[in-house]
């Protein structure tokens, strides 16, 4: 199932049960977690909102869960974080957690899908 926000997300996890959770490093702030005046300067900006979600998830009790993001770690410094964890696994309330970088493909969209093979390996 895919969410397009991570509100959602957090909304969908305490209601329903997930083997798995694939989470884009970066997504647009949301009116919800901010102030009037905040929301007029980060509303729909991206946010490096992927590694906070890793908690909210594993507190969730979601066991495998994966950050993901297609960004240059030149060229943003939340995506430049990512090289510290990149290719290693971590536990995370006994959650296995990943980071990748994934290439997009032929429809632009980032390739979850090796994400899951990596996480079940």
């Amino acid at each position: 199932m895919a969410v397009s926000t991570y509100g959602e997300a957090l909304h969908r996890v305490q209601e329903e049960i997930f083997d798995a959770a694939l989470l884009d490093l970066m997504m647009p702030a949301e009116a919800y977690m901010l102030g009037t005046e905040a929301q007029a300067e980060h509303l729909g900006r991206e946010i490096g909102i992927g590694y906070p979600m890793v908690f909210a998830m594993a507190l969730c009790g979601i066991k495998r869960i994966a950050v993901i993001t297609d960004g240059n770690h030149h060229q943003h410094p939340v995506v430049a974080t990512m090289d510290w964890f990149h290719g290693k696994s971590f536990m995370v309330n006994e959650a296995k957690v990943i980071f990748l970088y994934a290439r997009l493909t032929e429809d632009m969209t980032k390739n979850f899908g090796q994400a899951l093979e990596n996480l079940f390996r």
